[in-house]
């Protein structure tokens, strides 16, 4: 009988992986009242009014409940982006008091959400904001890094009461002592890169010395011990054109030309799609910078553009996943090994190390008709469209055709 594991859970064609950075304790005054307003919170506000993340939740999330999220959040007092700012930044620690420790804890509580680390502070300005330099680009050693990034995970600890298990670089920016850091940390997995233009060889901006997008939009690993690296593949502002086109005659034209135009746009989601790679979606939670200027791409600009993915997704064969779940599956995936029996096609049993023991793995299987798997523990899985998502236990396996009675 063929049987395989399936790339992805669930035999999803892609996972979605929506991942929204700098969910902080800050907030950044852009009118100078004094007032936290729509757009100038990126977590200072908590769930209030104004907050950004209530804005997230209404105007996105809300629609689309099968979505999940995980927030890359700086745990410090977030830097500015310039020696001489414009706007006035409030910014605290995440674990700053009782109020700030509940909200994260109950973010990262939440069964479609997750917090992963995202630095201290974010990095260090400069004279003007072209000179801001991200936090891992400062260490230069691996010492100074982890130093740095344990300091950090303990304030993590102390707001959410257990350390996180993946992360990202600041701006996507590190040196040669970086990874090293990340890994003697103990983080599962991490994002590196930001490689976005999948489907348009126009738009390419590879990341990481890798010219092949079918590797370079995929799962990789780093490390000794194999920290996975989870890809970031598209803007959230992939649609701005077609849902949001700025008033002159080369809007007029977008709006003319608007099935068209999106049709076109759509092809970075088809190229993930039918390559099976990942579909890492990038926004920021807020818009606001004390230089004055917008954060992009943000989810407030990106709002339309954001919906109209995920309703394109709809329709699609794809699993919606954290950060860690994604990570967790690849893991069994690439460490449990199916093992049959000449002359027994219906039994088999999935050898694996006691750490990748609790999870769910995903196996194909040529089953037309109604079928079932008993696990090693009596019960029974059913095989749906051919996919059976089993428990990973140690024991045997049979394959049972027919209902489960």
């Amino acid at each position: 009988m063929y049987m395989e594991k399936c790339k992805w859970f669930n035999g999803a064609d892609s996972p979605v992986f929506f991942m929204v950075d700098d969910l902080a304790n800050t907030w950044v005054d852009v009118n100078h009242n004094g007032i936290p307003d729509l757009e100038e919170d990126w977590g200072y506000c908590k769930n209030g009014e104004n907050s950004s993340f209530r804005y997230l939740n209404e105007h996105i999330l809300r629609l689309f409940p099968q979505v999940k999220v995980t927030f890359f959040v700086p745990v410090g007092i977030r830097s500015g982006l310039s020696d001489q700012p414009v706007c006035r930044q409030t910014s605290l620690p995440i674990n700053a008091d009782e109020e700030s420790k509940a909200f994260f804890r109950g973010i990262h509580q939440h069964p479609s959400y997750e917090l992963a680390y995202h630095g201290t502070t974010h990095g260090r300005t400069g004279p003007n904001p072209e000179d801001f330099v991200q936090e891992w680009e400062l260490f230069k050693s691996a010492e100074e890094a982890l130093e740095r990034t344990l300091e950090g995970m303990s304030v993590y600890v102390d707001a959410v009461g257990e350390r996180p298990r993946g992360g990202k670089y600041c701006g996507y920016a590190g040196n040669d002592c970086s990874d090293e850091s990340i890994e003697r940390a103990g983080f599962i997995w991490w994002c590196r890169y930001w490689n976005r233009g999948a489907g348009d060889p126009a738009m390419k901006r590879i990341s990481g010395g890798d010219q092949d997008p079918l590797t370079n939009f995929d799962i990789k690993r780093f490390g000794e011990g194999g920290v996975i690296d989870i890809p970031s593949t598209v803007d959230g502002g992939l649609l701005n054109g077609v849902y949001r086109p700025e008033a002159s005659l080369k809007g007029m034209a977008k709006r003319l030309l608007k099935t068209p135009l999106r049709r076109w746009k759509l092809r970075e989601l088809d190229y993930l799609l039918e390559n099976r790679l990942v579909i890492g979606i990038q926004e920021h939670i807020s818009p606001a910078r004390d230089d004055g200027k917008r954060q992009s791409p943000n989810i407030f600009d990106d709002c339309g553009s954001l919906q109209a993915i995920f309703r394109y997704l709809e329709g699609r064969n794809v699993w919606y996943c954290t950060g860690s779940e994604l990570a967790d599956y690849v893991n069994l995936r690439d460490h449990v090994q199916v093992v049959t029996y000449p002359g027994e096609e219906k039994l088999f049993t999935l050898e694996h190390e006691s750490r990748y023991g609790n999870g769910i793995l995903s196996l194909k299987l040529d089953l037309s008709n109604p079928a079932n798997i008993l696990l090693p523990d009596g019960t029974a899985v059913r095989v749906t469209a051919g996919i059976a998502n089993l428990p990973v236990m140690k024991g045997e396996y049979f394959i049972r055709k027919g209902e489960i009675r």
